[in-house]
């Protein structure tokens, strides 16, 4: 444990935890674009002052939000079922529960749609996506897969991506009924019975 001058233990871990968690609720109920520190110190129940002090400007706020907490979100759907066989955990992609929750969601589409027109936004949205999360799923079913080639297990790998990440954009927009689950399920299946040689 960090302590400061005065012999204080230091908070600043879980303030900076506290301010991230309010940029996502700030974010997800007035956009990226109407987030501001004023209204993420108000939703953490601190001073705006504070919230600078941390992270010197709303740019560097919305940095470490799209660094820590964003992040967190693709780590958590690699991990998803992570003791299940793997067609378990694909099925999981397309069940409720794959976000946290719905507020999740709709900040993971705002932060998609500002990648469109902020070149910060879309490098960090690229780095995570080709350094970190398409590489674990990747890794997940190369290990699943031993016989699959390489190249089958990247395209698949994406091929899912791609399902997951439509298959959630619909269900914001209302496109969401059970049946369209299944049926992204069944999609996310066959490209994993292809790289068993079973399709």
């Amino acid at each position: 444990m960090t302590v400061n001058k005065v012999g204080r233990p230091s908070k600043a871990k879980e303030r900076i935890a506290q301010i991230l968690r309010a940029a996502r609720s700030v974010v997800a109920a007035e956009g990226f674009a109407n987030t501001t520190l004023s209204r993420v110190a108000a939703a953490a129940g601190v001073q705006r002052t504070l919230v600078l002090h941390y992270f010197g400007s709303r740019d560097g706020l919305m940095q470490a939000f799209i660094t820590d907490a964003v992040a967190e979100y693709g780590d958590a759907l690699v991990r998803l079922g992570a003791d299940e066989p793997i067609e378990h955990r694909v099925t999981r992609m397309f069940e409720p529960g794959a976000y946290a929750n719905r507020d999740d969601l709709v900040v993971w589409s705002e932060l998609v749609a500002l990648a469109a027109r902020e070149p910060v936004v879309r490098q960090r949205l690229t780095e995570l996506w080709t350094d970190r999360w398409l590489p674990g799923l990747e890794q997940q079913l190369g290990t699943a897969y031993p016989a699959a080639t390489a190249e089958r297990v990247a395209a698949t790998a994406y091929a899912l991506a791609c399902l997951f990440e439509a298959h959630w954009a619909f269900h914001l927009q209302g496109v969401d009924s059970p049946g369209r689950a299944d049926q992204a399920k069944q999609a996310a299946h066959t490209l994993l019975a292809a790289l068993d040689g079973k399709a």
